[in-house]
């Protein structure tokens, strides 16, 4: 996704890129046709994704074409600003996500890319080593598996977090576990069900030592995805279709959700672990070598986050081009001030708020109604429940979660948090009852017996 969103936005800017891809993929594949392609570079190509309201906004700025042929091809959009109680402001247009499955939005990109005069796309092409000046310190191409080269101004390292070739140059980093295994699934509505109406986004959920988030997706689809603690050895028993199915059965909504008077399953159960959050927005020390998406920074997938950045940092490497070319060094400063510090804050948040949910997860109790309490989740878990009861939360929430403000306009806001701690309170003094069981009957009813009880 950051390579063919990177090489679109500088040929739309005026310069040539070649994209290197190690995959051959048919440019011929209809949209249906894109989930079936063997994405060996890309283990989470069939995981969920979701473009996010800062990623919609940059996708409509850099190549409105591609947006067109996504909602052409049944992408969905969901406007949020249909959730406020009063009349509208300015930037509440902004509060739209844009649904579609990863294998989907690839194909339209890639597409676009095709058909741009200032790109060659080649396939199987498979990066051997960086090539450098004499002294190192300089980005001349790269070296195939092959043995040609591809010589250039700028290497656009999008790699992602993925098998870098051995010696590859990358800023130092201390990946952290996000703490989590996810296990998804994807279904389609089936003839007259539509998606739950949910009063914020898509239904999700915690259980203490577990939850669930859902996205949709294109063409009456959606996902389900089941959050749990990498420790837990014993709860990775979702990783069965069956054990899935039952533990879905007994939490609200997922019950609705995956029943078959809902959804029809569209895919197998998707594990999918050993995610860290890695900052590398530090120096790579080699001029013109310029990190984009994950390459950058990868965070938790829980966050959604890496789709929408690849746009980001797209754009941005566009505009950086445009205003230091042709000098690679000067291109690698100027986006790296675009991008660096944003990514940066993003990713200690999630790295704050992985460590709380963990926290969590083990028993600690902590309270998350209270800006004093625990802020992470309390700025994040709470302020969504919250958010459907105040258009000023809700605008607030939304636009720190889909990536349009930064995280200060939220942290700074203390009148917001009053306003939060306010309904928390409220809320706290009726409580829920529970979404589904604890975690010994949830093992007990899905099969798991009581080991690791």
């Amino acid at each position: 996704m950051a390579g063919l969103a990177a090489a679109l936005a500088v040929a739309r800017a005026g310069h040539t890129a070649v994209v290197l891809e190690r995959d051959v993929v048919d440019a011929g594949i209809s949209p249906s046709e894109a989930f079936a392609v063997d994405r060996r570079g890309i283990p989470h190509y069939r995981q969920p994704h979701a473009f996010l309201p800062r990623g919609r906004r940059v996708l409509s700025e850099l190549a409105p074409d591609v947006l067109a042929l996504l909602l052409e091809a049944g992408a969905e959009e969901q406007d949020l600003s249909a959730k406020l109680r009063g009349p509208r402001e300015a930037g509440d247009e902004e509060l739209v996500y844009l649904w579609a499955r990863r294998p989907v939005i690839e194909w339209a990109l890639r597409r676009a890319v095709m058909q741009e005069e200032g790109v060659e796309l080649r396939g199987g092409a498979e990066a051997a080593h960086l090539l450098r000046s004499g002294d190192g310190r300089r980005a001349l191409g790269l070296a195939l598996a092959d043995g040609s080269e591809v010589r250039g101004e700028v290497v656009v390292d999008a790699l992602g977090r993925y098998r870098c070739p051995v010696g590859w140059p990358r800023a130092d980093a201390q990946p952290r576990d996000s703490g989590a295994v996810y296990y998804s699934r994807y279904f389609e509505l089936v003839d007259g069900a539509e998606h739950l109406d949910w009063p914020l986004l898509n239904p999700r959920g915690d259980l203490g030592y577990m939850g669930f988030n859902t996205f949709r997706g294109d063409r009456r689809t959606y996902a389900v995805i089941v959050l749990v603690p990498a420790a837990d050895r014993t709860l990775r028993i979702l990783k069965d279709e069956a054990a899935w199915m039952r533990a879905c059965a007994q939490i609200r909504p997922l019950d609705v959700l995956t029943s078959p008077d809902h959804g029809r399953p569209v895919t197998g159960v998707m594990p999918m672990g050993g995610l860290m959050n890695v900052d590398r927005t530090g120096a790579t020390g080699v001029a013109g070598l310029i990190p984009v998406g994950d390459a950058l920074c990868h965070t938790d997938p829980a966050f959604a986050w890496g789709l929408s950045f690849s746009l980001v940092h797209a754009q941005a490497l566009a505009q950086a081009a445009a205003a230091a070319a042709p000098d690679a060094e000067a291109i690698g400063q100027r986006y790296s001030a675009l991008v660096a510090a944003e990514a940066r804050e993003r990713c200690e948040l999630a790295c704050a708020t992985d460590d709380a949910r963990a926290r969590r997860w083990a028993g600690e109790p902590l309270d998350v109604g209270r800006r004093d309490g625990c802020y992470p989740l309390f700025s994040f878990a709470t302020a969504i429940t919250a958010a459907p009861d105040d258009d000023h939360v809700l605008r607030r929430t939304v636009r720190r979660i889909g990536l349009l403000d930064r995280t200060s306009v939220f942290d700074e806001d203390h009148e917001l948090h009053g306003r939060i701690e306010a309904i928390a309170a409220r809320r706290a003094a009726a409580p829920a009852q529970p979404i589904g069981p604890p975690r010994g009957e949830l093992l007990e009813r899905i099969g798991a017996g009581a080991a690791g009880v």
